[in-house]
């Protein structure tokens, strides 16, 4: 060993290595925080990553574990039987380190350490918190409640339990034509038809609510509503980000494969698999279908920014490790392991080790594009129709191009007096090929005339359908393991020190999180012919039904989009610094529920939507007492008001204009973007789609991370640079102006206007009738009655009721749930 520092900087590292005191129960975090960096200041010398003398190596906890030619180096929660601690005592001969000796206090502290950790039979920490969330759900009995009319199942009696036990009372029943908005909206993202409306209020069958529920659960409509919530998770966009902001052109087959999944009800467990190993599945002979959508189902993997043009591809390689790593641990798993890239976890017993035992998982993905044949649900026929259409365009193109080309040059021949051999043509056609794009700034007097702009045009159209032919070929926007023997070996995955590429650390294994799993033995990796099996390795242990935390995640997921706020309402933090849940109990019944149920997503909905919770009304007699004991409603003592979402509410203003476009699938579409924002960009043109291609649903337009819809920005649509858990719900001016008089609201008022006319006639009474029926589901109070009918014969005809659509679309009932 090499020479001690000096007893005050020692103790000093120690004191600092000391002070996270949550760690203090996680063994694998206690070497890291208290031990390893007094071996790493005195024993490195001899025992160093490098040099191991005696066999014995300090560059882990595991390597102390393991030990030399004596024996192991440490018993965890036993300091006097450690090895270590023997030789560094003295009990040993000879004492470590060689010629001098540890002060007597930094003994004392390595001493406190290692007794402090837990014995190996269980390594995971010993907080309340941790130890509930690492234990496998269990249903505990049900709550006795009083009330017991007001449970309608389960889920009822937990709630019930805990608001009796404060001495609350729940919210009344909400009235039928809330529930059906609430419903509709939930499931299937658009408000209810006043037919519709009318036929629930009036049905009086004790089941019409459950029939209701599996109606909407039903229509292909609820997995375009709920593909929308996952993409939001997932950062989906369909380019990369950066100042290139490079096109992904076949990425709207995930966002496809998001909807199909939801709408089939593929067990969660199956979805899990496919998104992060969809290409090692162990099928002997999937159906050709089944291997194209597991291969597209990777799309999960690339959705992250890449910086295409980055001047370091090894720092650009890591960087997609170090994302999808995190992304991966946060979205299945509700842990921010992301926050130990760098180091040890501040608050959560997740060691930097672990981060890079979870990033070997990846460590032979690499980035690709595969041949995966349409499916029958993306209508493969019409895809290579439109392929081969647009073949034709593109060759189309290229010779206007040329044509185009050859007038400018003929035209700068003309206007210098040159012939087509000189050298001032040569250099003209050289520049115009290399940097057309800046080529106009040398300021000749051509580059105003229209030979100029009719070049550049043709030279946008060729770039904009060769984009467009890209979209349609069969390939998955997916990843691919790279396995000898197309290459040496795996790569190895390096701990980083302090997260730097320079600063490579000790060489870890594919492992599990430790504080889950309970071991740091690496992971047992299946054979998965032709791939690493290591993706695979990783996606059953996240979704087997032991995995303590998978399906609490995902179903406190689905509760928070019913209920507006999660059970854990940090839903992609389950840890220290997220926020504990107010009905554990609850959430525990809901994942066993969930994986009894076979991982159905669908299943969750009819528990939770047939709950007399979910049913309850926004309002409450007691209000201003129960905000004052209870102001976050954590308790539901009555349901939370939830605004429209972006896409919803621009959904909704096409839908009740009778303009709404149905169609499904496809690639994405091109909104009509402000001319600033459609000509700001250098890489790409922004050409946008057919009006009548514009007026599809809003999870189908097409998603540039550096073109984002001026309307949805302003009403708070998820960043698609990061996995959003959870959008921000703000009130600001713009929304106000974009509601009063923004281009959409104005367009659409006038087509609801007409479709009143067509519906409801001439007749002001019932055109007030059904524009109050279509927009709010109901008829207008009598205030409101007078009050328009005073409007419309000021205005009378289709400008009036566009003024009046204007106000109903303003009001707060129709941006907020009821």
């Amino acid at each position: 060993m090499r020479r001690h520092l000096p007893t005050s900087i020692s103790l000093l590292a120690v004191v600092l290595v000391l002070d996270p005191p949550v760690m203090t129960q996680d063994n694998a975090a206690v070497f890291s925080f208290q031990i390893a960096p007094v071996l790493q200041t005195n024993c490195a010398g001899c025992h160093g990553g490098s040099v191991a003398q005696g066999g014995f190596s300090i560059a882990s906890f595991d390597s102390v574990l393991r030990g030399g030619k004596h024996g192991s180096g440490l018993t965890p929660g036993s300091a006097s039987q450690s090895l270590l601690m023997q030789y560094v005592r003295g009990e040993k001969i000879p004492r470590m380190p060689l010629g001098s000796q540890l002060p007597a206090e930094i003994i004392e502290q390595l001493a406190q350490a290692i007794n402090g950790m837990r014995p190996l039979t269980d390594a995971r920490p010993a907080d309340a918190h941790w130890e509930w969330l690492l234990t496998k759900p269990k249903a505990s009995p049900l709550p006795a409640v009083k009330d017991a009319g007001w449970v309608r199942n389960p889920v009822d009696a937990f709630v019930l339990g805990k608001l009796e036990q404060k001495g609350l009372l729940p919210a009344p029943p909400a009235s039928r034509r809330a529930l059906i908005r609430r419903l509709y909206f939930d499931l299937i993202g658009l408000p209810p038809s006043p037919e519709e409306v009318k036929q629930f209020v009036e049905d009086h069958d004790s089941a019409a609510w459950d029939k209701l529920i599996d109606r909407l659960l039903a229509d292909p409509r609820y997995g375009e509503r709920w593909g929308r919530h996952w993409l939001d998770v997932v950062r989906y966009a369909e380019s990369d980000g950066f100042a290139v902001d490079t096109e992904r052109p076949t990425a709207w087959r995930y966002r496809d494969y998001v909807i199909r999944s939801f709408n089939s009800d593929k067990p969660y467990d199956l979805f899990i698999k496919e998104q992060l190993a969809g290409d090692e599945l162990r099928d002997k002979q999937p159906a050709e279908g089944a291997r194209s959508e597991r291969l597209v189902a990777l799309g999960f993997l690339r959705m992250a920014t890449w910086e295409a043009d980055a001047t370091s591809k090894q720092q650009l390689r890591q960087d997609f490790l170090n994302e999808i790593t995190g992304t991966t641990a946060s979205v299945f798993l509700g842990l921010t392991a992301g926050c130990s890239q760098c180091h040890n976890h501040k608050y959560d017993p997740i060691p930097q080790r672990d981060f890079y035992r979870l990033q070997a998982f990846f460590a032979a993905t690499g980035v690709d594009e595969v041949p995966a044949p349409f499916i029958e649900a993306e209508n493969p026929r019409e895809m290579k129709r439109l392929y081969r259409h647009y073949e034709d365009e593109v060759e189309l193109a290229k010779e206007e191009l040329e044509r185009r080309k050859e007038q400018l040059k003929m035209r700068f021949m003309e206007s210098k007096k040159l012939k087509a051999d000189d050298a001032a043509v040569t250099e003209f056609l050289r520049e115009l090929n290399v940097a057309n794009a800046f080529f106009q700034e040398r300021g000749d007097p051509i580059f105003k005339e229209d030979v100029w702009k009719n070049y550049l045009s043709a030279k946008d159209k060729l770039q904009y359908l060769n984009e467009h032919l890209q979209r349609y070929r069969p390939v998955a926007y997916a990843v691919k393991d790279l396995v000898p023997p197309d290459v040496p070996g795996i790569p190895a995955t390096h701990l980083l020190v302090a997260g730097e590429l320079s600063s490579k650390g000790e060489e870890t294994e594919p492992g599990f999180l430790q504080c889950i799993s309970g071991t740091s033995e690496p992971a047992k990796i299946p054979f998965a012919g032709g791939s690493s099996g290591r993706r695979l390795a990783l996606a059953e242990w996240i979704a087997s039904p032991e995995n303590p935390l998978t399906p609490r995640v995902m179903v406190n997921r689905i509760w928070q989009y019913h209920f507006g706020e999660g059970l854990v309402r940090t839903a992609s933090d389950f840890g220290k610094n997220g926020a504990h849940p107010a009905h554990p109990e609850l959430l525990d019944w809901l994942a066993t529920q969930f994986v009894e149920r076979k991982w159905s997503i669908k299943a969750m909905h009819r528990l939770m939507l047939a709950s007399s919770a979910y049913q309850q009304s926004t309002a409450h007699p007691e209000w201003k007492r129960y905000a004052d004991l209870d102001p976050d409603n954590e308790l539901l003592w009555r349901m939370n008001w939830t605004r429209l979402d972006a896409e919803v509410l621009r959904d909704t203003l096409l839908l009740l204009s009778g303009r709404l476009n149905p169609a499904r699938g496809g690639p994405g579409v091109f909104f009509q973007a402000p001319a600033d924002v459609a000509e700001g960009f250098e890489f790409f043109k922004w050409f946008p789609s057919s009006p009548e291609q514009q007026r599809r649903r809003t999870i189908y337009t097409f998603q540039r991370r550096s073109v984002v819809n001026p309307m949805l920005e302003v009403f708070d649509v998820a960043n698609m640079n990061a996995s959003c858990s959870r959008r921000n719900v703000t009130t600001v001016a713009p929304q106000a102006l974009t509601l009063m008089n923004g281009e959409l609201t104005n367009r659409e008022a006038i087509h609801f206007a007409a479709r009143i006319l067509r519906e409801a006639g001439k007749d002001p009474e019932r055109q007030l009738e059904r524009a109050f029926r279509l927009v709010l589901s109901r008829p207008p109070s009598e205030t409101e009655r007078e009050q328009s009918l005073k409007m419309l014969a000021r205005f009378p005809g289709a400008e009036g009721l566009a003024h009046l659509a204007v106000v109903l679309f303003n009001l707060n009932e129709t941006l907020y749930l009821e």
